[in-house]
């Protein structure tokens, strides 16, 4: 298991990209273009920012070791992003200035999992507790092999897989109950990319259960290159668009073309901050890690500029007191901004370059 236990310097942000751009199709910018200076010129902002966003997200952890505020205390989902943040940063439930949080967070979400495998935190207002099994089965799956119990660690995560696997419909997806009955995009990639951190952590997954995750996924594809939310018909939105291509590119597979179609209306559909459907940090967090993916093998638009560009917004966003302001809860919204920022650091397994296929 690749699970870093020290941070290294940001400075690779830009030397990483610079390597990329210069084994890319000659196409593509390179870093000798207008962009590198400016992504250089922010290097120090963007170190100040995420120093701050650090400090405040271990500040705001509440006692029992969850993340979460308002409708979303105790929120395993959240507490499993939070986690996430700090594991970018190159900290471990072991090592690293994230430490302590990271190892309070580890206990949360245990002692939040039930003898059916499901991990559940205070999920009502994302609908169900799904998404938060998902995302806790991942924040699980990555640190473990550095907690002070990973015995317990791996035997939640083997009753989460099962419950993952057992719970999948019939056309292939999830939803917010652990019921085999409707399914959607959002907690589909999550509960897919649930069962890549666990392959990646060294657990037996079943092939099946990818492929079906990944052809339901496939067909909410719209002919315009986006994606919708269920089977029916319906319109294609960036948030779900982005989490669809990273999803797809985590899970594998030769066939790139739903993949280059996602990102092309991506491109020509930006994420802004502060858009109005509310989910503007969450399709920044899966397309940032969808372009770092794309950018190491030679695909896709160059990193650079759309990082320059996401990191400029970030900074200019962050609150006086280092947090980010989320419709959901400022907790959720400092961990992905965060989780963009230290995107290039690729210290996080599940996101990092050249995994190979699972």
């Amino acid at each position: 298991m690749n699970l870093p236990t020290s941070h290294i310097l940001r400075s690779v942000r830009f030397s990483a990209a610079c390597v990329a751009a210069l084994l890319a199709p000659a196409a593509r910018h390179s870093c000798a273009q207008s962009d590198a200076p400016a992504a250089h010129d922010l290097e120090p902002q963007i170190e100040a920012a995420v120093d701050r966003g650090l400090d405040w997200l271990t500040r705001a952890q509440q006692p029992d070791g969850s993340w979460g505020s308002g409708a979303f205390r105790g929120s395993a989902a959240v507490t499993a992003q939070c986690a996430m943040a700090l594991v970018g940063s190159g900290s471990t439930a072991g090592s690293g200035r994230g430490s302590a949080a990271i190892a309070r967070a580890v206990a949360f979400l245990l002692a939040s999992a039930g003898g059916s495998g499901l991990i559940e935190g205070s999920e009502a207002a994302a609908h169900g507790p799904m998404y938060g099994h998902a995302f806790a089965t991942i924040a699980l799956a990555e640190v473990y092999g550095e907690t002070a119990d990973d015995q317990t660690v791996a035997g939640v995560l083997e009753r989460a897989r099962v419950l993952i696997e057992r719970t999948q419909n019939d056309e292939g997806g999830w939803r917010y109950q652990p019921q085999r009955r409707e399914a959607d995009i959002s907690v589909t990639v999550a509960m897919l990319n649930a069962l890549r951190a666990l392959r990646n952590a060294g657990f037996d997954v079943s092939d099946t259960a990818v492929d079906n995750a990944v052809a339901y996924i496939r067909r909410l594809q719209n002919a315009d290159g986006g994606f919708r939310y269920q089977t029916q018909p319906g319109p294609s939105a960036a948030p779900r668009t982005a989490a669809a291509v990273f999803a797809l590119l985590a899970a594998g597979g030769s066939d790139r073309a739903p993949i280059d179609r996602g990102v092309a209306w991506l491109d020509a559909h930006p994420i802004r901050l502060g858009s109005a459907d509310g989910y503007a940090l969450y399709g920044l967090f899966y397309t940032a890690a969808a372009r770092w993916q794309l950018a190491g093998n030679g695909a896709g638009e160059p990193w650079q500029g759309w990082y320059a560009t996401t990191a400029t917004a970030l900074i200019a966003a962050q609150r006086d007191d280092g947090s980010w302001a989320d419709p959901s809860c400022p907790e959720y919204g400092t961990s992905a901004a965060l989780s963009v920022l230290q995107m290039p650091d690729d210290l996080t397994p599940l996101y990092q370059r050249d995994r190979g296929a699972p």
